[in-house]
């Protein structure tokens, strides 16, 4: 398996469309078009599909919707309007407007593209998707929807940080000896969250092959802090530079906080000086002509960035205690520690981490062996492999757990009667795994689905004579 390339011979792609032309264009071509037209370049919006507003109050600025966001409403801007049958917001594009899931199932769409020029043209059919470790089954049932309009059958969905998990997994040398097992904790690290997942690897005889032992994946528990992210931080440098622009040129102060090609720009180098600081104690802030062509020159120190983002720094380890907790496990029973994602490269949170590590009854490095950008497709993709006989890849035995808690309860169609509320799944069940609900009726029944004992969707079946 390999990551394909993009137009701009790129591993990496963009999470973004734009609609800003008569033809949509994606990734880094969408993103140019930001700063003439941000509000017709949805990014950064997939991790809010599935999730439920009650009124058009939640998508105003500084309202429930951009809340969870969680990026600043000065760099990044939406045209929203509401779906008050489904209770969420839809993109206003030009004349019209689009679903989260249309959205998305475009960008799916341009994956394909890609994919199926880079195996000559061979039909790509089948789709995996990683989604976070707490994804609620609306949040799941978007992606599915846009996999299915993006003219492709989800396979599966796949939790980001156990993905990584998966391409760890490749490398014999973590493959435990029989009657063994080692728990790993893998640190992901991401633009906009951090992801902790504790792992048990074991392994197993391979079938027919004599002494040929092959890798058993156990998730023990996993934890997310949607308040650090690498992303968060690239918007505390812009903050910051932004202001001192403004304090520097009075008289420009409210102009080039409405121009969305001065905020771009701002945006941009506030990535580009974080990138330096990782290597640098002191990295230049340099934008030629940022607005009326003035230009600005600055410097941020990394004890200057490390300040501005202390909140962030302070909250590292509590992912951590929070997975491990739901392991039920202490980090002693931890044997290796694993830091992936795009936002481990900051020198104070690798500090911070390993003191973290030293603090507890045993010190463990950070180990560094996988891409923390691409080894959780390559994870996502192994995990598709192997449920498929089409492929023939090393295989992997793997189980991953709920996040929530879902139950069923049957009653009769006007509420005269309920029979008990069951739970089939408490939080903590193995994925995929399957529950029978017995009970007799002789009249017409609706089933309720609870998540987190919040009613879902209702599903009704019709019966004849005595059948139970």
């Amino acid at each position: 398996m390999e990551i394909v390339l993009n137009s701009h011979s790129k591993r990496k792609t963009t999470t973004a469309v734009s609609y800003f032309e008569a033809s949509r264009v994606f990734g880094d071509d969408a993103l140019a078009h930001i700063s003439k037209a941000p509000t017709k370049v949805p990014t950064f919006f997939h991790s809010l599909l599935g999730q439920n507003f009650t009124s058009e109050a939640d998508l105003e600025v500084g309202g429930a919707w951009w809340q969870k966001f969680g990026l600043s409403d000065l760099f990044y801007k939406f045209d929203l309007g509401y779906d008050a049958e489904r209770g969420v917001p839809t993109f206003k594009i030009a004349e019209t407007e689009a679903q989260g899931e249309e959205v998305l199932a475009s960008i799916l769409s341009f994956a394909k593209q890609m994919s199926e020029d880079s195996a000559d043209g061979k039909s790509v059919r089948e789709l995996v998707v990683t989604v976070p470790s707490d994804a609620t089954l609306r949040q799941r049932q978007a992606i599915i929807s846009a996999g299915e309009i993006a003219g492709c059958r989800v396979l599966t969905l796949v939790h980001e940080t156990s993905a990584f998990a998966v391409q760890r997994a490749t490398d014999d040398d973590v493959t435990p000896a029989k009657g063994a097992s080692d728990i790993h904790l893998f640190y992901n690290l991401g633009s906009r969250k951090a992801e902790v997942s504790i792992v048990r690897f074991e392994s197993r005889p391979a079938g027919m092959v004599a002494n040929k032992m092959v890798p058993v994946l156990t998730v023990l528990g996993s934890a997310i802090d949607y308040s650090i992210g690498g992303h968060l931080m690239d918007i505390r440098i812009a903050e910051a530079m932004l202001k001192k622009f403004q304090e520097k040129f009075p008289k420009l102060k409210d102009g080039v906080a409405k121009n969305p090609r001065a905020l771009r720009k701002v945006l941009s180098q506030a990535q580009k000086t974080k990138a330096v600081l990782s290597s640098n104690k002191v990295a230049p802030f340099n934008v030629e002509s940022l607005y009326e062509d003035t230009d600005f020159q600055a410097t941020l120190s990394r004890g200057d960035f490390e300040a501005m983002c202390q909140d962030m720094f302070d909250t590292l380890s509590r992912p951590i205690e929070k997975a491990l907790n739901a392991a039920n496990i202490t980090m002693s029973d931890v044997k290796f520690v694993e830091v992936v994602g795009g936002a481990w490269r900051v020198p104070k949170v690798q500090q911070l981490l390993s003191s973290y590590l030293k603090s507890g009854d045993s010190s463990l490095p950070l180990g560094q062996h996988l891409n923390g950008e691409e080894a959780g497709a390559l994870g996502a993709a192994l995990v598709g492999a192997n449920s498929s006989s089409s492929f023939r890849v090393k295989k992997i035995f793997f189980t991953d757990l709920s996040a929530h808690e879902y139950a069923v309860q049957v009653t009769a169609l006007d509420g005269s009667w309920e029979k008990n509320y069951t739970v089939l799944y408490p939080m903590g069940s193995a994925l995929g795994a399957k529950k029978k609900l017995s009970f007799s009726t002789e009249e017409d029944f609706k089933v309720k689905l609870f998540e987190e004992r919040v009613l879902l969707q209702l599903n009704r079946a019709v019966l004849g004579g005595e059948k139970p």
